[in-house]
């Protein structure tokens, strides 16, 4: 089967159920995952859907409790985003930027968390209004409606008058010898600023993305001080990881 009859198959399955499992699709379409994979971040660059865990959604779904049906990657989601819990200290002030694992990971904070999180993701804003002893600033600028972030100049004006105890990145590739990669060049400048505006910064990380390279570049990996993922931190996929001097959670 050809690629333009995958994407055109995906989009219908799409439209009709509103959110598809990658495994499940490569299954019926008897194609690869890796094929299947291509052509969601294909047809997300388009605008014309929504990538999440283990699958993707249709851009009117508007809930991003999008991992719920996704077999397997559910659970590595979940165990994922508890981890991450261990890099929050009450009074610390945090960059979360735009991305399902940062929104997943807001949703699993503690009530009685005291943070201040700066953020141009709007969903991420919305879900951190549940958390009352968050502070929560919303950086503005020009609205990205397919990644639902703010970039821009504005928003990069507004980071000079912030400084971070940590900056929690969001990202699409993570390799040891290319570093961070993302498939936006204008949210990787952005990213790069909040990283040199914050004391550490940490990374959550699904194992597809470990060992795997996007577009642009926005950071060599040792820029990177923590790494957390839902592996063990002695599992030999994270060795090269490792002998760069990260801290793995």
């Amino acid at each position: 089967m050809i690629k333009e009859e995958r994407q055109r198959l995906i989009i219908e399955k799409l439209n009709r159920d509103q959110k598809i499992n990658l495994l499940e699709l490569s299954q019926l379409l008897n194609v690869s995952y890796d094929s299947i994979r291509r052509d969601v971040i294909e047809l997300e660059d388009k605008g014309l859907l929504k990538k999440v865990h283990g699958g993707a959604v249709a851009n009117s779904y508007l809930s991003f409790k999008t991992t719920q049906g996704f077999g397997i990657d559910n659970q590595e989601v979940l165990q994922l985003t508890r981890k991450a819990q261990k890099l929050f200290e009450n009074h610390q002030t945090v960059f979360m930027d735009g991305g399902t694992t940062n929104f997943h990971i807001a949703e699993q904070f503690s009530k009685n968390l005291e943070l201040t999180v700066i953020t141009n993701s709007l969903p991420l804003a919305t879900v951190l209004n549940e958390h009352p002893k968050i502070e929560t600033i919303l950086l503005g600028g020009t609205y990205h409606k397919r990644y639902q972030i703010t970039i821009g100049n504005e928003v990069m004006r507004q980071l000079e008058h912030f400084r971070a105890d940590l900056y929690l990145m969001g990202f699409n590739g993570l390799h040891p010898e290319v570093g961070v990669t993302l498939r936006n060049y204008e949210e990787s400048v952005l990213k790069q600023k909040m990283a040199q505006a914050a004391k550490k910064v940490a990374i959550c990380s699904i194992t597809e993305k470990l060992h795997s390279v996007e577009t642009y570049k926005v950071c060599d990996l040792h820029a990177i001080d923590i790494l957390c993922t839902s592996l063990k931190p002695s599992d030999a996929a994270l060795n090269e990881f490792r002998q760069n001097g990260i801290e793995i959670l």
